[in-house]
């Protein structure tokens, strides 16, 4: 019998649906273990891909060059006209390369109108008088590229609006209160927000839900890698508010749509609180006790993580955190010994630091895949 390759979360939702099935009696045992041998993950190479999409992505960027260097020479109508051709252009060839072959090609090119889409964004702006420097032109350069990743069920376009997103959010939070640690718990908020955001996809939307977990993963490492460095001007803003207000209804749906994953909900919300803690806490000027506490905190979660992507499948995540681990520990060593030792010296502990937390991240993502099988 010819296996059928799919990708890995469309693999994790079957497995996860046969047994629901199982569960419930709609099949027998047998029934559903033939069923799951019927599919296996693809591992088809992704640079064909990646280069297009890149290469989308750069041919975007340059389009937006070009109307930048030109601004003074070219009437603001003409600009305007240019762009919107490109916008229009661009997504009607999308749609055109998607109904003949799809694809990565079709993703390139739809990768091409969502840059383009954000020159209309801006070059409107500037009609209107509207400061350019202002996080709302980018927030709707990022809903408009949500807007456009869901009506077409591009993964590749929902990347990138993910991150004109998180950059709008976190744009916004600073521009109420200026401090890295603020940045930090906008990036630990929408961590949470799109884990939730994440599990709610995972049945009416399957293909879109890989996406969002590598996300959340990614900010809640770099949130955590930010707070963990003191900040005497943080402050808890409106923009961060409303963000927690959004993210818990997000994750109280999540847990009452899919109750089994309470545990990943509840893990990303603890590294939000202990997040908040960090950025608040200043025990008497030590900042080696501090240091402390952030590497453990980073551990826990870094581990919790790297067990995360093993056991959904999630291709990336683990090697991720675990160089995030390894990074975060060599980090905060050299903030803890740097006062202790000098020299030849420091640079043996920290290279001490180094082996052995590789070692042991090694070891740990080899026990961890071997519990998950």
């Amino acid at each position: 019998m010819d296996r059928v390759r799919v990708s890995s979360g469309r693999l994790t939702w079957l497995r996860r649906e046969i047994a629901v099935w199982e569960a419930e009696g709609v099949i027998g045992r047998e029934a559903a273990e033939a069923i799951a041998a019927r599919y296996e993950a693809g591992r088809r190479l992704a640079l064909e891909r990646i280069a297009l999409v890149l290469g989308a992505s750069f041919v975007g960027v340059g389009l937006l060059w070009v109307v930048a260097a030109n601004y003074e020479r070219m009437p603001p109508s003409v600009r305007f006209a240019g762009i919107v051709a490109v916008w229009l252009g661009a997504v009607a060839a999308g749609q055109v390369v998607a109904a003949r072959s799809g694809g990565s090609v079709a993703a390139a090119v739809r990768v091409i109108a969502v840059c383009a889409a954000g020159g209309v964004v801006f070059q409107a702006a500037q009609s209107l008088q509207v400061p350019a420097g202002s996080s709302g032109l980018l927030g709707a350069w990022a809903g408009g590229a949500l807007a456009y990743a869901y009506a077409t069920r591009e993964r590749a376009i929902l990347v990138v609006a993910a991150g004109l997103t998180v950059g709008w959010y976190c744009w916004w939070a600073a521009e109420r209160a200026a401090s890295h640690g603020t940045v930090a718990m906008a990036m630990l908020v929408a961590a949470a927000l799109v884990t939730a955001l994440a599990v709610l996809h995972e049945r009416p939307l399957p293909d879109l839900a890989p996406v969002w977990r590598p996300v959340g993963v990614l900010l809640a490492l770099v949130g955590l890698f930010i707070v963990a460095f003191p900040d005497q001007d943080f402050r808890i803003s409106g923009p961060l508010w409303a963000g927690a207000g959004v993210a818990a209804v997000l994750c109280a749906a999540a847990v009452l749509r899919a109750p089994s994953a309470w545990a990943e909900i509840a893990a990303v919300l603890a590294v939000l609180g202990a997040g908040l803690v960090l950025a608040v806490w200043d025990p008497d000027g030590s900042g080696t006790i501090r240091a402390v506490a952030g590497i453990a905190v980073y551990v826990v979660a870094a581990a919790w993580f790297a067990l995360l992507g093993t056991s959904k499948g999630l291709p990336g995540v683990t090697p991720l955190a675990t160089a995030a681990l390894v990074l975060f520990v060599t980090t905060q060593s050299f903030a803890i010994f740097a006062p202790l030792f000098s020299g030849a010296a420091l640079f043996l502990v920290l290279g001490a630091v180094l082996l052995g937390t590789g070692v042991a991240a090694h070891r740990a993502r080899r026990l961890i895949t071997e519990v998950s099988r």
